[in-house]
C-alpha cells in the first residue's frame, strides 16, 4: 500500500512540473505584494473552517460594485479570493459555479487531488473526476515557488453550467442560471502561505496551446481577486 502510494505521489509531482510555463506566468503575479494586480477595495478576508464562494461568468454580481469594477467583463470568483483557514484542521468548502465549461489545456485538472477521501460532491454526488471537456473553472491551492517547508495541493474542478441553461436567478440586477454546487473537505497542516487559483484558460492574452501553453491564462486568471487569490493557514 505505500509503495502505490508513493507511485501515486510521484504521478501527481510528474503531472504538476509539466505545467511549467503555465503556473509561471499565473503565480509571478500573485507571489509578491508588489505584484498582486487588483484587489477590490471591499474584499476582506473569509475565514474559519468553512469556506463559501461562488465562480461568475463576469464580476457583474456584486461583489465588485454595482458596476462590476475596473474589468466588469472578467470571469470571477466572489465574494473575496483572500482565504483564511485555522492550522490542523478540517476545512470545508463548498463553491457555487454559475459560468459555462470549457476545454482544459491539460487533462491532470478534470479529476480530484487533496481533498478528504479524494472526492468531491457536485450537487451532493460523490466524484471524483470531470470530463475535460465541460469543467468550468477549477480551484486550485498550492506552494508557490520557494514556499519553504510547509507543502499543499488541493485541485477541484467544478462544472460548467450547460451553455443553454435558463438565466433563472438575478443578483445585482443580473441574471445567471442556477449553479453547480461544489463541496468538498481538506485538511491543513502547519501554518504557511499559499496561493490558489483557476486552471482553465479562461482568460485574455498570453500564446501557446497545449500542457505548456498559456493561452488565456492571462488577465483574470492571473490577477488577484478575480481567477486567483490566497490561502493563509494560521
Amino acid at each position: 500500500m505505500r509503495r502505490g502510494l508513493s507511485r501515486r505521489l510521484l504521478g501527481v509531482l510528474a503531472a504538476v512540473l509539466v505545467l511549467g510555463a503555465v503556473y509561471v506566468g499565473a503565480v509571478e503575479g500573485i507571489r509578491s505584494i508588489g505584484g498582486l494586480g487588483y484587489v477590490p477595495a471591499a474584499s476582506s478576508a473569509t475565514t474559519g473552517t468553512h469556506i463559501e464562494l461562488s465562480a461568475w461568468p463576469d464580476s457583474m454580481s456584486g461583489c465588485h460594485g454595482r458596476d462590476g469594477g475596473p474589468h466588469s467583463d472578467w470571469v470571477t470568483y466572489c465574494s473575496t479570493t483572500s482565504i483564511r483557514v485555522p492550522a490542523y484542521s478540517t476545512i470545508t468548502v463548498t463553491i457555487r459555479q454559475y459560468d459555462t465549461g470549457g476545454a482544459l489545456h491539460n487533462p491532470f485538472f478534470d479529476r480530484v487531488y487533496g481533498t478528504v477521501g479524494g472526492i468531491a460532491y457536485l450537487n451532493g454526488k460523490p466524484t471524483t473526476h470531470i470530463t475535460p471537456d465541460v469543467v468550468g473553472h477549477t480551484f486550485t491551492i498550492q506552494t508557490p515557488p520557494n514556499g519553504g517547508e510547509t507543502q499543499l495541493f488541493v485541485s477541484v474542478p467544478l462544472p460548467g453550467v450547460a451553455a443553454n441553461a435558463p438565466n433563472v436567478l438575478t443578483f445585482n440586477g443580473h441574471k445567471y442560471p442556477r449553479p453547480a454546487v461544489v463541496t468538498f473537505r481538506f485538511k491543513t497542516g502547519a501554518p504557511g502561505q499559499y496561493v490558489w487559483h483557476c486552471y482553465v484558460p479562461c482568460g485574455t492574452g498570453l500564446a501557446g496551446d497545449g500542457p505548456s501553453g498559456q493561452a488565456g491564462f492571462g488577465g483574470p486568471m492571473s490577477t488577484i481577486g478575480y481567477m486567483a487569490g490566497t490561502l493563509t493557514v494560521t
